[in-house]
């Protein structure tokens, strides 16, 4: 079988004051801080993904963002064993990591975020600075997140 990466959509946010909201996953896994992002579901593009990823994970409706930028290239990288393991037998059996695409949604400063969501993923969200999502962030990312974040002129 031809492995292939997961397409995935991911979405930095900014307050447009120079703020990037910062994610904490509700279960643990590699609990440093992280974007909102998830895959791109067959038939959608990789916008629709971002767009309803804002939604599910963080409970903003389409008209509480705006999608500002989008990163030509993709950041591709593959999954390290001991990540692969914490998760069932077959789950990740078809790919062998991730093909990000990054986007920049800008939203009011003051806006609520709503974490109970469907299923919840994000334990906490809080305002921090592009340095500090590229020093907390999972590793793996890193150098994603870092080329986004320069590329959209946070960095």
């Amino acid at each position: 079988m031809n492995k292939q990466y997961r397409p995935n959509a991911a979405v930095l946010i900014t307050d447009g004051e120079g703020r990037i909201l910062l994610c904490e996953r509700i279960d643990g896994i590699y609990a440093q801080v992280q974007t909102v992002q998830g895959g791109v579901d067959h038939g959608e593009t990789a916008r629709e993904a971002a767009v309803r990823e804002v939604y599910e994970e963080i409970g903003l409706r389409p008209e509480q963002f705006e999608i500002i930028a989008e990163q030509e290239a993709k950041f591709r990288y593959e999954w390290p064993e001991d990540y692969k393991n914490k998760f069932p037998p077959g789950v990740l059996d078809k790919f062998i990591g991730q093909e990000q695409t990054f986007f920049l949604a800008q939203v009011a400063p003051d806006v609520e975020f709503n974490l109970e969501t469907h299923h919840p993923e994000f334990s906490r969200v809080w305002w921090g600075s592009p340095q500090d999502l590229v020093e907390q962030c999972w590793v793996v990312k890193r150098p994603g997140i870092e080329k986004a974040l320069k590329e959209f002129g946070l960095l």
